[in-house]
């Protein structure tokens, strides 16, 4: 393996927790926060108390307006009982992947040993204003041209396969191939939002939202929330004897509006900081074996594999689709390149587990905890798990996270 003694953890998993995705119309934000963190609290093998918490981190994007409530510090300092330093994180769809970032660099600092880490997300509440809400993760240029985000990511879409798969259907049904992956990866999932299967033709069939973007290339509306317990690498074995360590946290950022990015087939920060998390854990695609992708719309996952070195730029899309056909009909579909295998969002990604914004950036690396310590349940992957990557999207990519966990060191 590419990891040598020079890569050292810059924080340790101790336990995590989530909720069932879906339209969760009885819970309040609150309420979901607060099932899965004690569910995060029960994971830690030999124990914790909340009196040890010494700070908090939560991510969400839209509470303000889909919840009418605020000042969310103050509502879980009522929910833990404690009067910690509590802190928000706003990143759009990656707001739980920056909590987790900022929540590293309160560890790696040496200001906090013990850190709660929590992503929610109420969208149901407000299903019928959604896409306007969304919106504010846009340009308002943007927003003033009548755009919506499948709009935006139909944009993306269109000039990917326009310049890469122009006359090939078979580009197309790459595209629809993630989500019958990730809908295939869901189906053992029990607390996925969609448990169903789709064909290559139903998903091309499904109806028009904005060209070439079809209803069922979309993430859903999804109520929901996750957690974290994190410690610095010392301390974690006070906690359990099986760890999850943080290998590397990065975050980049880049325009919001679509029209001042360099390209319209490639997401600049998912480069910068995959390839800077990689970098900081010393690992190449020869160690990792699973991945956590945001796969908001299926072009956005066919991009990371591009974006982050695992195929080559405009290849993308030819390698979903070989790797679909060779590759159905097994309980994980791998992607292949060169003899490598990489299984992308084994648990159904945001297509089918769903997409409670705020808590998806946590639910990636609650989900790389569970895979790495086995205990994925239906969605397990089979053979030795080590090392996961996780990927955390805001907008059509002005911010991302992405993390490197590994199980042994």
């Amino acid at each position: 393996m590419s990891h040598g003694s020079t890569a050292k953890p810059i924080a340790a998993i101790v336990g995590a927790g989530r909720t069932k995705f879906g339209e969760l119309w009885y819970d309040n934000p609150e309420k979901l926060l607060f099932e899965a963190g004690l569910q995060c609290m029960q994971s830690v093998d030999k124990g914790i108390n909340r009196t040890q918490l010494q700070a908090a981190y939560f991510g969400s994007f839209l509470y303000q307006s889909t919840n009418k409530i605020g000042l969310i510090p103050g509502h879980m300092s009522k929910e833990l009982g404690l009067n910690i330093p509590i802190s928000m994180t706003e990143a759009a769809c990656a707001s739980g992947g920056s909590a987790l970032y900022n929540a590293c660099v309160s560890i790696r600092s040496g200001l906090h040993d013990i850190v709660f880490v929590g992503g929610f997300e109420k969208m149901t509440d407000r299903a019928n204003l959604i896409s306007d809400d969304l919106m504010f993760a846009a340009d308002p240029n943007e927003v003033n041209a009548g755009y919506t985000f499948p709009g935006l990511y139909a944009t993306m879409m269109a000039r990917y396969m326009y310049d890469y798969g122009k006359g090939n259907e078979d580009c197309g049904d790459a595209m629809a191939m993630v989500a019958v992956k990730n809908h295939h990866h869901a189906m053992p999932n029990e607390n996925a939002q969609f448990r169903r299967e789709f064909t290559v033709d139903a998903i091309k069939n499904s109806s028009i939202v904005a060209h070439p973007v079809r209803l069922l290339h979309c993430s859903p509306v999804t109520d929901g929330a996750s957690a974290l317990i994190i410690t610095t690498p010392e301390k974690a074995k006070e906690f359990t004897d099986d760890p999850i360590y943080i290998m590397s946290s990065q975050q980049a950022t880049d325009a919001i509006s679509l029209y001042s990015r360099e390209s319209l087939t490639s997401v600049k920060t998912t480069k910068l900081a995959v390839g800077a998390a990689m970098k900081e854990a010393n690992v190449t695609y020869d160690d990792i074996q699973i991945a956590e992708v945001h796969d908001c719309f299926t072009v956005e996952e066919v991009m990371f594999l591009e974006d982050s070195g695992f195929y080559k730029t405009g290849e993308g899309w030819k390698g979903v689709y070989e790797s679909y056909e060779s590759g159905k009909g097994s309980k994980h579909i791998p992607y292949l390149n060169e003899g490598k295998e990489l299984i992308v969002n084994p648990g159904g990604g945001l297509k089918a587990d769903g997409h409670p914004v705020g808590a998806t950036g946590i639910r990636q690396v609650q989900e790389c905890w569970a895979q790495l310590r086995g205990e994925a349940g239906g969605q397990q992957v089979d053979g030795d798990i080590d090392t996961a990557l996780a990927h955390n999207i805001g907008g059509t990519g002005a911010i991302c996270t992405a993390h490197i966990l590994r199980r042994n060191i």
